[in-house]
């Protein structure tokens, strides 16, 4: 089966690893961590029923309702974990506090993914089909696309993707508040996870593992999963199922073997011909480290965007 890298983060670790993957599970995703570099792979096999699954959602008239909704939960769940002051709580209350975290990560992963690129290939194939010279794709984002006289299906997915947009914004919030940036909570539990383990390698540990290390039990240092690590999901056992070391090296080198080192491939954001300095910028959980990089006149190449 071949797979397709999806995302790319310059650092990441297992613990996130952990949440993320099982948000992911159904999808039977693979990860990768080399030095530190963090890859999510996705079969062709999948990416072509998330296309099919995405045009569905944007033909359902309710389904846009259903993500507000879901946005308003999750957006008060994270503002109830955001006031406890998780430094003063116990080892009982601290464990509590862990696993309310993680479900809330696994279940908001698990409904934001249908916000991803990938849902959406067969939808923008759709409409830039439809719309061929009488639009850009960009003016049915922006709604400057008169699409009244549009047969039902189209204006359909014109609704659709340009108000995904726009709740995909707001979802975003959410997401930076569990773990993107300084002040978000995931980076604030692995601080925790440090002071009461007295260990540096609590990122490197899934969170069931980080339970036993807080319960006292012998867990033997996991630091050099950072170097290399395979990772995929154990169906049966329903967890990760990492391979470290030196067969997590030989497991990495077969999967991207058949993956393009050389070449650029995607979507060009604005379309014509233009000249500047590119400027590569990773998808990051501190973009504030890259984005000053770019200047005015720059081309942006980047993974995958967002705001």
């Amino acid at each position: 089966m071949k797979y397709e890298p999806v995302f790319k983060l310059p650092y990441s670790n297992i613990f996130i690893t952990d949440m993320f993957v099982s948000a992911y599970s159904e999808s039977e995703p693979i990860v990768t961590i080399k030095n530190g570099k963090w890859e999510f792979f996705l079969s062709e096999n999948i990416l072509k029923k998330t296309a099919e699954r995405g045009f569905e959602f944007a033909m359902d008239s309710g389904k846009f309702k259903e993500f507000e909704t879901k946005y308003s939960f999750f957006k008060e769940k994270l503002e109830s974990l955001e006031k406890v002051n998780i430094e003063e709580l116990n080892k009982e209350e601290f464990e509590n506090f862990l696993e309310e975290f993680k479900g809330l990560f696994i279940d908001f992963f698990k409904t934001y993914q249908e916000t991803e690129f990938f849902y959406f290939t067969k939808v923008e194939d759709e409409l830039k089909d439809y719309i061929k010279d009488k639009y850009s794709f960009e003016d049915v984002l922006s709604n400057e696309a008169d699409i009244v006289s549009w047969p039902e299906g189209m204006r359909k997915l014109a609704d659709y993707i340009s108000n995904m947009q726009h709740l995909k914004l707001e979802y975003r919030k959410v997401m930076n508040g569990l773990a993107l940036g300084e002040k978000a909570l995931l980076p604030r539990i692995l601080e925790q996870l440090g002071i009461r383990t007295k260990r540096e390698d609590v990122a490197s540990m899934t969170i069931e593992e980080a339970k036993m290390v807080l319960n006292g039990k012998e867990l033997g240092d996991v630091a050099d999963r950072h170097v290399y690590s395979y990772v995929e999901w154990d169906k049966e056992n329903q967890k990760l199922k990492i391979f470290a070391g030196g067969e997590g090296y030989r497991k990495i080198r077969e999967l991207e073997k058949d993956i393009p080192k050389n070449e650029v491939i995607g979507e060009v954001a604005c379309k014509g011909l233009v000249q500047g300095i590119v400027k590569v910028i990773p998808l990051s959980m501190h973009p504030e480290e890259y984005l000053p990089k770019m200047e005015k006149g720059n081309i942006l190449v980047s993974t995958t965007t967002g705001p």
